[in-house]
């Protein structure tokens, strides 16, 4: 179970950075802003925001589990 709490923010910090390359590509085609929108925030969001909390909280939570 401790294991996760070093999977879990991995996998999150490499989904993110294949939703940020999915972005650049869809800038790059310049077909379709929305979805660069999208895809810039979500990878953005999985970088900052999630892996953080993930560091943070969840090696509490999962440690509590145990």
């Amino acid at each position: 179970m401790g294991s996760l709490v070093f999977v879990f923010p991995i996998a999150s910090i490499l989904v993110g950075l294949y939703f940020i390359t999915l972005g650049f590509w869809e800038l790059r085609e310049g077909v379709n802003r929305k979805q660069y929108i999208k895809y810039m925030f979500t990878g953005l969001f999985l970088l900052i925001i999630l892996t953080p909390m993930i560091w943070l909280f969840g090696s509490s939570f999962f440690l509590r589990m145990s």
